[in-house]
Formats: C-alpha cells, sequence, structure tokens
C-alpha cells in the first residue's frame, strides 16, 4: 500500500488509505464525564475480545451446525455493540451504556473465557473501538449535513444522501468500485462484515441506513471469520445465499490485503450466482468453482502422465492402478475425467 508523502500512523492503518473522518463537536466533558466516555470504551473493547473468540471458534470447529452458531452469535453481537456506539455518538455528553448489553456481554465473557481470541491484525481492542467511534461521528456528522438534523432529519435519505453519508465507509476504508456501490442496496446484495471490527462498522452503516433512509434502500448482513495466514475463512450462511447476485465483503480495515483477498476468493463456494466485491479485486459469479475445478484438473493432468507413460512401457497392472486411482479422486472431488483417459484404457485393452 503506497501512502505517498504522508507518515504511516497507527491511526492511517486503522482507517485505510483514504479516511477523513468528520467529527462530531461537543463542549469539553467533565473529569465525571470522561471517566464514564473512557469507561464505555472499556466496556466495548471486551466486546471485541469476543467477537475475536467467536472468529477463532467459528474457524477451529469442523461442525457446521456448531460454526454457523458461533457465527450467528458473533453477528447478534456486532449488531448490539453497533447499536451501542450509535447511541454514544449520538449523545451531546456520554451516557451509561444500558444494562441489557452490559449482561448479555457479561454472559457471553463467561461462557467463552476458556477460548482463544486471535486477530488478524495483532492490535489492542481499544484500537478498533477509537476507530469505531471516529467512523460513527463521520457517519452522523454526514447525515446532519443531508437531513439537518440526526434526532428529526427533514426528509428521508436518498440513494445519492447514503453514498455520501456513507463515503469514508465505502471509499475511504473499503475503497469500492462505483459499480459495487452502485448495488450496495439492492434487494439481491448482500454484505459481508468481516470479524471483528469490520463486522460492526458493516452493521453501524447497515443500522443509519435503516433508521435515516428511503425504505427502499436494502441492507442485509452477514459475518466472516478469516484466517489470512491458512487461507482459511468460514461464512455465515441463509437459505437466500444461491438467489444472492451481488456481495460486498466490507471490513474496518484494509492495509496488507490478504483478509480481504482470502475472503473474496473464498465467497464464491457459499455464493455461486454471486459477483463478490472488494477493495482489492472482484470475482465474478462461477469464478470460484472455476478455480476449484481447475485446481483438481491440474492434479489429474499428472496423474494421466504416469497413466500414458505406464501404458507406454506395457506396464498394464501398474497403469490400471493409476486409472483407478485417478477415477477415485475425481469422484472424490465431483469432477469428470477427461475422455482421453477413457480412450486410452479402451485403446490398450486394459480393462
Amino acid at each position: 500500500m503506497v501512502f505517498g508523502t504522508n507518515p504511516i500512523n497507527l491511526e492511517t492503518m486503522l482507517s485505510g488509505s483514504h479516511v477523513a473522518f468528520k467529527s462530531r463537536e461537543r463542549v469539553p466533558l467533565s473529569d465525571s464525564e470522561q471517566e464514564l466516555k473512557y469507561g464505555n470504551e472499556r466496556t466495548l473493547q471486551r466486546g471485541i475480545y469476543i467477537l475475536r473468540k467467536l472468529r477463532t471458534l467459528a474457524l477451529a470447529e469442523q461442525d457446521s451446525i456448531k460454526q454457523q452458531s458461533a457465527l450467528i452469535e458473533a453477528h447478534q453481537l456486532a449488531e448490539q455493540m453497533a447499536e451501542v456506539i450509535l447511541n454514544l455518538s449520538s449523545s451531546d455528553k456520554p451516557v451509561q451504556i444500558g444494562p441489557s448489553f452490559l449482561e448479555i456481554q457479561s454472559r457471553m465473557e463467561s461462557k467463552y473465557k476458556p477460548q482463544d481470541a486471535d486477530s488478524g491484525h495483532f492490535l489492542p481492542a481499544q484500537f478498533s473501538i477509537g476507530n469505531l467511534f471516529r467512523a460513527a461521528d463521520d457517519m452522523l456528522v454526514r447525515v446532519e449535513e443531508r437531513a439537518q438534523s440526526i434526532y428529526k432529519p427533514n426528509h428521508v435519505l436518498t440513494r445519492e444522501d447514503v453514498n455520501y453519508v456513507l463515503q469514508e465507509f465505502l471509499r475511504g476504508t473499503n475503497d469500492l468500485t462505483v459499480d459495487a456501490i452502485r448495488k450496495l442496496c439492492d434487494h439481491n446484495t448482500r454484505w459481508g462484515g468481516i470479524l471483528s471490527g469490520g463486522s460492526v462498522y458493516t452493521e453501524m452503516a447497515r443500522q443509519i441506513i435503516q433508521k435515516y433512509a428511503d425504505p427502499s434502500l436494502l441492507a442485509y448482513s452477514f459475518v466472516v471469520a478469516v484466517d489470512k495466514d491458512k487461507k482459511k475463512s468460514a461464512f455465515e450462511t441463509s437459505e437466500s445465499d444461491n438467489a444472492t447476485q451481488t456481495v460486498i465483503l466490507l471490513d474496518d480495515v484494509i492495509d496488507g490485503g490478504g483478509t480481504m483477498l482470502t475472503a473474496l476468493w473464498s465467497a464464491g463456494q457459499y455464493f455461486p450466482n454471486a459477483t463478490i466485491h472488494s477493495g482489492k479485486g472482484t470475482d465474478y459469479a462461477g469464478g470460484f468453482e472455476k478455480r476449484r475445478v481447475q485446481k483438481h484438473m491440474d492434479h489429474l493432468c499428472g496423474l494421466f502422465q504416469d497413466f500414458a507413460d505406464l501404458s507406454e512401457d506395457g506396464k498394464m497392472t501398474e497403469a490400471l492402478a493409476v486409472f483407478k486411482r485417478a477415477e477415485s479422486y475425481a469422484e472424490m472431488h465431483n469432477v469428470q475425467l477427461q475422455s482421453g483417459w477413457y480412450k486410452r484404457k479402451e485403446r490398450l485393452k486394459i480393462g
């Protein structure tokens, strides 16, 4: 990633390469108000660690039902954290986080206490929460600019308004193309928020649309767990996945891009008929299946060379063993042996 002549600092890393968050103007806080603000942030930091634990659990889980359960829990917590952050950011002065969220978070902390909390960025949760509060401020300021007030807006946001309000989310942080942004609120579009902070940022953006935008503008979301080092991912699934036409992958940070690329190249496994958009590229419908098949065909190509060589040398028993191995491999991975296998087998009469 190139930053030109600007120095690389932590806030830049956490906010994408071109973010220019706007800030809400607030009166100075008293010492007690400042302490309440810090206490709220520390509480939400604990939520980030729970999301990281659920991410780790989902990636490690072999049972699909248990994996989906972890992802659904993560999605629900991300929704709740997004609501809390937006509510806190909407207030002119700090207020206490409601007891319902505190109870839910405490219960989840107890439930997942033994679980590790890995992260793709290895940064303390305080940085993620600070970034999310800056992002919330930015979106709320932009709502005020377009609708005069976040409490009593003078009109519902149009699609153009939404694109402006979410500008730093869509372009600054996620660097989405014009085509992806144009499809953002379509009926057959789904947003994939990458755990942990990315899922909260995605839910914040979705809730802004839900609260302030024209009801015809839709936003459907799911969460994604990614391990960029192991090139592994786990997607929250639903019955509508096959009908989905557009998937937009979203994060709160895109630095090296490894996490986003891992999600991008695997998303087609879950959304076979969708074009997948991200700030690191686009994967068109059917792309995942083509790569999957090609990987296995490349392996079978090597086996075919062994089969042909053994056939030419008259080693029929060994050749037949390779043929059977290739048949089993093709069946196991749901690919078809090319006709050359059967023609050579028939011609040499080794069956």
